[in-house]
C-alpha cells in the first residue's frame, strides 16, 4: 500500500516477496536522498527543537500538539523561517517514517491535512495584515496530471503570499489542457508547479514541454520540488527550477524587476 502511494503500478509489486518490497522502498529513500543532493543539505529537525517528538505525537494522533509547535514557531521565528528551517525537513522526517512503515497512511495524511491548516492560518493572517494585496506577478498554483502532492506548492505559496502576490490554486493532478486554459483566461503571468521525489521523469519532462509549447508569450513557468527530473538536462528550455521555496521571493523580486514599467500605477 505504501509503495502504490507513491505511485508504483500494482502489476509490477503485487508479486514480489517482502524482502524485494522492502529493496523498493529502501530504493525509494535513496531517490529522494540524491533529489536533495543537489541542494543545500536540509537541517535536521531533532537539532530544531530537541522537545517536540514529532513521530510520537503523530502515532498518538495528537495533532492538536502539532498544531501548537507550529503555530509557536510561526510566531517566534516567521512564516518564512518556519517554512525554510521546520516544515520542509519536516515533511522530509515524516515522509521517510511513513516508507519505513512507522506511521500508517492515515496518520501521514493527518500530518498533511495539519500542516496545510496551520499554513493556510498563516497565509491568512499575511494578507490580514498586508497594507497591498494583489500584486503582479498573478500567479497560478497547480500540479500535473498523476501528481497529488500539493505541500511543496503550498510552501512556496507562504512566500509568494509575504511578497503580496496574487495568487490562484488549481490543487493537484491538474490536466494540462485545463492548466492552459486558465492561464490565458486569467491573465496569469507565472505557472508555478511542484513536483514530488516520486515523479515519473518521463511524465515530468513530458508535462513541462506540453506547458512550455502551450502558455503564451511571456508567460514563466517555475518548477519546483524534489523530483530528480528537475536537475537533469533534459529539463526544456524556458523552465525555470526553483531549489527552495525560500528562493521564490528573489523570483519574485527579479521578475517585478524585469516589469516594472509594466507593473506602476497609471498616473492620472
Amino acid at each position: 500500500k505504501r509503495l502504490m502511494d507513491t505511485g508504483q503500478r500494482p502489476g509490477k509489486i503485487v508479486a514480489q516477496s517482502i524482502e524485494q518490497l522492502q529493496d523498493l522502498l529502501n530504493g525509494l529513500n535513496m531517490v529522494r536522498g540524491s533529489a536533495e543532493s543537489g541542494a543545500e543539505p536540509l537541517p535536521e529537525v531533532a537539532a530544531l527543537d530537541a522537545n517536540a517528538p514529532w513521530l510520537r505525537w503523530l502515532a498518538e494522533d495528537r495533532s492538536d500538539l502539532i498544531k501548537q509547535a507550529l503555530r509557536q514557531h510561526i510566531i517566534k521565528q516567521g512564516l518564512g523561517s518556519t517554512v525554510e528551517d521546520l516544515v520542509a525537513p519536516l515533511c522530509v522526517y515524516v515522509g521517510e517514517a511513513w516508507l519505513r512503515g512507522e506511521l500508517s497512511v492515515y496518520q501521514e495524511h493527518l500530518f498533511s491535512a495539519t500542516l496545510q491548516q496551520v499554513l493556510r492560518e498563516a497565509i491568512a493572517s499575511v494578507e490580514a495584515s498586508s497594507p497591498t494585496l494583489g500584486q503582479h506577478p498573478r500567479v497560478l498554483l497547480a500540479t500535473t496530471p498523476g501528481e497529488y502532492h500539493s505541500l511543496g506548492l503550498l510552501m512556496a505559496e507562504c512566500y509568494l503570499a509575504l511578497e503580496s502576490c496574487a495568487r490562484f490554486e488549481l490543487g493537484s493532478s491538474t490536466p494540462v489542457v485545463e492548466i492552459l486554459q486558465a492561464i490565458e483566461h486569467m491573465k496569469i503571468d507565472v505557472l508555478a508547479l511542484s513536483f514530488s521525489a516520486y515523479a515519473s521523469r518521463n511524465d515530468v519532462i513530458s508535462s513541462l514541454q506540453q506547458l512550455i509549447d502551450g502558455v503564451p508569450a511571456g508567460v514563466e513557468i517555475w518548477a519546483g520540488g524534489s523530483a530528480t527530473a528537475l536537475q537533469s538536462r533534459s529539463v526544456p528550455e524556458g523552465i525555470t527550477v526553483i531549489s527552495r521555496a525560500r528562493d521564490v521571493a528573489a523570483h519574485v523580486n527579479d521578475w517585478r524587476t524585469r516589469h516594472s514599467d509594466e507593473t506602476q500605477p497609471t498616473s492620472r
